[in-house]
């Protein structure tokens, strides 16, 4: 091992010297500091169309609500949204949507600029219906998003969190098939702006 050099300073307030004692590894130069990329890493490609097999995967775990029900998305969840995520390959490229998105993708609705507007309030749906998931504008989704009252604290690490928390719970309430009182306690309210109150 190379000797790291000890060196001198003095205090900026003009008082005592010092000397800075070498640690063991500083001389190495800091992990992912180099210009090649990993040899684990793969290629992205945000083009990538989806595969059969991605297709299965999805469809997979997708857990239908009877009648005109959600259907909701049991694989994988981003901690830091609380959409549902899925990941599909074709050689050595990869690409990774929202659950949601990649219902729209399939449906061939995914078009530059669409982002995914849940009208049954369920983060986790991802049927393809005028009253649950439809292509929309961010403009559009914003509005929608106000008038149900789901933003104010929509940015706040405290609400990232509730909102990761409920999907999982959603999540495991149907992850053995559609059960509604699961469903029910594990989702709070969820309701389509247009569903009347009880009260």
């Amino acid at each position: 091992m190379r000797a790291t050099p000890v060196s001198s300073r003095t205090d900026s307030r003009g008082g005592e010297s010092f000397q800075d004692v070498p640690l063991p590894g500083l001389e190495l130069p800091p992990r992912g500091s180099s210009s090649t990329p990993s040899s684990r890493s793969r290629p992205y490609s945000s083009t990538l169309p989806p595969t059969p097999a991605a297709i299965r995967a999805f469809s997979s775990r997708v857990v239908k609500a009877p009648g005109q029900g959600c259907w909701l998305w049991t694989g994988a969840i981003s901690a830091g949204d609380g959409y549902g995520r899925i990941t599909w390959r074709h050689g050595a490229t990869s690409r990774t949507e929202s659950a949601h998105r990649f219902a729209l993708l399939i449906a061939d609705q995914l078009t530059d600029g669409v982002v995914g507007e849940h009208r049954c309030n369920e983060p986790l749906c991802v049927r393809v219906d005028e009253g649950h998931l439809i292509a929309s504008t961010q403009a559009a989704n914003l509005r929608y998003a106000v008038a149900c009252g789901r933003t104010g604290i929509i940015r706040t690490l405290l609400y990232r969190q509730d909102r990761h928390a409920r999907s999982l719970a959603v999540r495991a309430a149907v992850a053995d098939g559609w059960n509604a009182v699961a469903y029910t306690r594990a989702s709070g309210n969820t309701t389509p702006l247009d569903t009347p109150q009880l009260f």
